[in-house]
């Protein structure tokens, strides 16, 4: 079997006990739901920094400085819509 992830709540991994039975399982316990702020973008900026998704690509060599790679996904949709006579 190869590698597969599962993600669920306890009882929906339990319900797969069968398929399950007798392999090795890794359990990751994912901490309770947290709501993002909703009062100001700094507060929001602030907890997506603290949760990790600001940054999460910091160190990826296979794309291209940031500002750069979303000019160049514009031009490329620009070029795109210009072709198809929009």
């Amino acid at each position: 079997m190869a590698l597969k992830v599962i993600e669920g709540t306890w009882e929906e991994i339990r319900a797969r006990e069968a398929e399950l039975q007798g392999r090795r399982v890794r359990v990751i316990v994912f901490p309770e739901a947290e709501a993002p702020p909703k009062d100001t973008g700094a507060a929001l900026l602030a907890y997506l920094t603290a949760i990790g998704f600001v940054g999460q690509w910091t160190d990826r060599t296979d794309l291209p400085d940031s500002p750069d790679y979303v000019r160049q996904l514009r031009q490329q949709i620009a070029q795109r819509d210009v072709g198809a006579g929009h």
